[in-house]
């Protein structure tokens, strides 16, 4: 599963505060038929909508031909397991027999390294850094052995995950920003099944689904009525389905129902006068860079909202809560949508119903002038790739790793190949596009037009020592440059937006409760910036500069 961090520019114009939920079953049907009809996903979506004890709950796929899946279907549910781990670490906190300040190597096996950061020796990753995506510890295990796209984690043992961990070298202090990692979460999965009787799925039968009555909830042992969902790709093609090492699956294998997991999203809001409940409340407050014990900590619409999303190869969740007001939104897809923005763009409006409600995906013509824009040769990662449009008029793409694609285009602009789950999308209005952003995986790749001159400049003095390219996170930059006249800002897969300058050396984007703050070296030269940002404090160097 490919956990997605909040876009930086994802909040903007959300101020006012969210009324009741007023919709029956046939007004979430009519919201997810708004959302998904003809959405090129293909994707059939369960939703559930709950206040307090009130459930509605309806299905629809975009597949015309397609029936949405029984409410006691199985589906993948992605990262969304991670905050059902986090419930075991919470369990195992109020028993006295963990601290989140407890260095996960006392609950590794004895003899496992522990990675230090050269400037802090003795600084070692405590649970807590963990939890909250602050170890330093890089997205994937060195030794994943992955088979496939389709199949990533098959050959991942325990031994792999323990011998990785003994290859990190750390490249910043532990604990100084969050960088969102599969492979810390497979540690503290591992470390929780040690210490609740060597089995991650058993401990979580026995503690969670069990007491909460989530019949269906499984790793790799269904239960006997338990059937599971067939996942598929955007294209609609079957993908098979992903396995672990039972012990490390706390990361992201779990299955479970829309049954399950509206009883899953109550226990979190109306059981807080209960052991498990307090429990569940633990794992909800903050912690660092805008998460608490996993969970994802927003700000929106004046509402504190609680939420994870999840995806795999053929599957897509999101659970979110507004604890507040006793309000939760599950959604299960049996399409991967990592590649297409996820499902927030419909679980966030039905949660908080004045939020604008997206819009399908659907295939259309691409504006022959556009088209005739991207075509050329370009940089990707060091990787040659070239686009190009046939005499039939496809538009074709080609690199050495994945052949020669046709690529289409969506409603949502944009481009995406005729075969396969990624999209492409340009960064700029420039004519010819100078650089795009390919997304696949779950990851973002960059493009740039071979012989392209920078176009991270900057003429006004007051910010002409700024314009630059900050990489704040491994697959996250922020650009800053002059377009006629303004000082703009330009997240990695974003669009541009203007900033202000609000002080020395410090910018502000006020529409979405952005700062970035710029650091200089001894020279006096800008070498790097500070993004902060709903809670979260990401830092990193200027290309091309020395250090701060």
């Amino acid at each position: 599963m490919h956990g997605r961090m909040m876009g930086w520019l994802g909040l903007a114009g959300l101020l006012a505060a969210a009324p009741a939920l007023a919709f029956d079953e046939a007004g979430l049907r009519e919201r997810l038929q708004a959302r998904l009809a003809n959405d090129r996903s293909g994707a059939c979506v369960l939703a559930a909508v709950i206040e307090e004890a009130s459930i509605v709950r309806a299905g629809f796929c975009a597949r015309p031909d397609a029936t949405p899946p029984g409410f006691d279907s199985a589906f993948e549910i992605g990262s969304v397991s991670k905050t059902m781990t986090a419930f075991l670490v919470a369990d195992l906190i109020a028993q006295g027999r963990w601290s989140l300040d407890d260095p996960i190597a006392r609950h590794l096996p004895a003899g496992t390294p522990s990675p230090r950061f050269a400037g802090e020796p003795e600084r070692q990753i405590l649970v807590r850094d963990l939890l909250t995506h602050g170890s330093g510890l890089p997205a994937l295990p060195a030794r994943l052995g992955a088979v496939s796209e389709a199949e990533p984690y098959a050959r991942l043992g325990e031994a792999d995950l323990l011998a990785s961990l003994g290859e990190v070298k750390l490249t910043r202090p532990i604990g100084s920003r969050s960088e969102y990692s599969n492979f810390g979460m497979m540690l503290v999965s591992l470390a929780a099944a040690r210490e609740l009787g060597g089995d991650l799925e058993a401990a979580l039968r026995a503690r969670l689904f069990e007491p909460l009555g989530m019949k269906n909830a499984y790793i790799a042992k269904p239960p006997p009525a338990a059937e599971a969902v067939q996942g598929h790709l955007p294209t609609g093609a079957a993908t098979p389905a992903w396995t672990v090492s039972p012990n490390l699956a706390g990361f992201g294998m779990v299955r479970a129902s829309l049954d399950d997991m509206q009883r899953y999203a109550q226990a979190q809001l109306l059981l807080a006068e209960t052991p498990l409940g307090q429990r569940m409340r633990l794992t909800q407050q903050p912690l660092a860079h805008g998460y608490g014990m996993n969970w994802v900590l927003a700000r929106i619409k004046d509402r504190s909202v609680v939420l994870h999303e999840g995806a795999t190869g053929g599957f897509s969740s999101l659970l979110a809560l507004d604890p507040a007001a006793r309000r939760a939104v599950v959604l299960l897809a049996d399409t991967s949508l990592a590649n297409l923005g996820g499902l927030g763009d419909l679980g966030l409006p039905l949660l908080i119903p004045d939020l604008p409600l997206g819009k399908p995906r659907q295939t259309r013509p691409a504006p022959p002038e556009l088209r005739q824009a991207l075509a050329g040769d370009y940089l990707v990662m060091g990787t040659p790739v070239r686009i190009w449009i046939e005499a039939d008029g496809r538009l074709m793409w080609q690199d050495p790793g994945q052949g020669v694609l046709e690529l289409l285009y969506d409603s949502r602009g944009d481009f995406y190949p005729a075969a396969g789950s990624a999209t492409l999308r340009p960064l700029d209005d420039e004519r010819p596009v100078r650089r795009f952003v390919w997304r696949q995986g779950g990851g973002l790749l960059e493009g740039q037009r071979l012989g392209s001159p920078s176009l991270l400049t900057a003429s006004n003095p007051l910010w002409k020592d700024w314009a630059g390219e900050y990489q704040i996170a491994p697959r996250f930059s922020l650009r800053v440059f002059e377009r006629e006249g303004r000082l703009m800002l330009q997240g990695t897969g974003q669009p541009a937006i203007a900033a202000e300058v609000s002080g020395p050396d410090r910018i502000e984007v006020k529409a979405v409760g952005a700062l970035l703050e710029f650091q200089r070296n001894d020279k006096g030269e800008v070498a790097g910036a500070t993004l902060r940002q709903g809670g979260q404090v990401l830092s990193g160097p200027k290309a091309g500069a020395g250090q701060p």
